[in-house]
């Protein structure tokens, strides 16, 4: 039986994410105005707070598991701001690197921040299209690498990329596998930031590859199906950011619906309420169905390992209810939702790429229907 009563240890955590993230709210506005300047990997407030994401890994046996956690902590610091007071040491890299990357590859690279990049202009959701490529030089055991990703985060702040490249073998086939760039490599360059709807905080770049030489040690060798798998975990974690900015507006807007004495009563039928307050309600419900989705595809990780369906199941729900909430609460605001004065039109944009980026609701859903329907890729795209 899945049980999400939160334990003395969970709690302990989430009460600490949520304090700091109460702390980052005010940088909030700031870095949406300078979206140009990278914030630092620790703000001044950081110093003497413990970092929960670090303690939840000392606390088996306290916890209800480390990926249900690791969701429940990104939940709370979404409800502050982009830029918690430490931002994670891990990218999606680092996770590609821990799975099929070689001891001696790991031992090297392992504490280092590692970015992905996988997207491309004209790839869309699509990896197949991919155009970067990569040619080996025998005599020097070196591999060439041209092309251009974009929308990558963490793009001029981590200290490495695995970059996903297309192969050609000598009956001209194509095939996909990864390498490690690490910053400095000449021929690898970092574009300007990203000028975004939302999200402004999060450092988001182009990385472009001018006849790039790495090491043959720097090949990586993930294919398609271990480059993939690692979005099985990042997916509901994408999800956890979507409902942490919408339960920040939610709970705005209930506040400031509150001081005109409009107040949902938990304990009466919708059809006893006021039309606002039916919204409210709904608005609730929508949160909650997302919120046991993404738990229980980590609950499901805790057990299993990462799985596929539940992390796209999560997904789907989670940006598509950021999406409603955050308009709806818009909606319910009027005025009070367009000043700057507080972050509420912020969190309506910031929560408008959950259901984009790590891909897209609609991909989800036709993930989903594979498994559901028993089609393969070919027979249904």
């Amino acid at each position: 039986m899945i049980d999400f009563e939160l334990s003395d240890g969970d709690k302990t955590l989430v009460n600490e994410a949520r304090e700091q993230a109460l702390i980052a709210r005010n940088y909030a506005r700031y870095y949406d105005k300078h979206e140009d300047e990278v914030p630092p990997r620790e703000l001044p407030e950081a110093q003497g707070r413990p970092d929960p994401f670090a303690q939840r890994l000392l606390m088996d046996g306290e916890i209800s598991g480390k990926a249900v956690v690791e969701a429940l902590l990104h939940m709370e610091f979404f409800r502050g701001d982009v830029v918690p007071l430490r931002i994670p040491r891990i990218s999606l890299g680092n996770y590609v690197l821990e799975s099929v990357g070689s001891p001696e590859q790991i031992e090297k690279w392992g504490k280092s921040r590692i970015a992905i990049g996988i997207t491309e202009p004209g790839a869309g959701s699509d990896p197949s299209r991919i155009t970067t490529s990569a040619i080996y030089d025998q005599a020097a055991d070196e591999w060439i690498i041209n092309g251009e990703k974009i929308f990558i985060t963490f793009a001029e702040d981590a200290d490495a990329v695995i970059v996903f490249t297309k192969l050609k073998n000598k009956e001209g086939r194509s095939s996909y596998t990864t390498f490690l760039v690490e910053k400095g490599t000449p021929g690898f360059s970092v574009g300007p930031q990203v000028k975004k709807m939302g999200i402004r905080a999060e450092d988001t770049a182009n990385l472009i590859f001018q006849d790039c030489r790495v090491p043959g040690f720097n090949h990586v060798k993930a294919d398609f199906k271990a480059v993939f798998e690692v979005f099985n975990f990042s997916r509901p974690i994408v999800a956890a950011f979507g409902l942490g900015t919408s339960r920040a507006l939610l709970d705005f807007t209930l506040e400031k619906l509150a001081e005109v004495g409009i107040t949902p009563d938990y304990r009466s039928s919708i059809g006893t309420q006021s039309a606002i307050t039916e919204r409210l309600l709904r608005l609730e419900a929508e949160y909650e169905a997302a919120w046991l989705a993404v738990m229980r595809a980590k609950w499901l990780e805790d057990r299993k390992g990462r799985v596929k369906v539940e992390a796209s199941m999560a997904k789907a729900m989670g940006g598509m209810a950021a999406r409603k909430i955050t308009q709806e609460c818009l909606e319910l605001l009027g005025p009070v939702s367009l000043t700057e004065a507080d972050l509420a039109e912020k969190w309506f944009r910031d929560a408008r790429i959950s259901d984009i980026y790590e891909g897209p609701g609609e991909v989800q859903r036709l993930l989903i229907a594979r498994h559901l329907l028993g089609y393969s890729q070919e027979e249904l795209r």
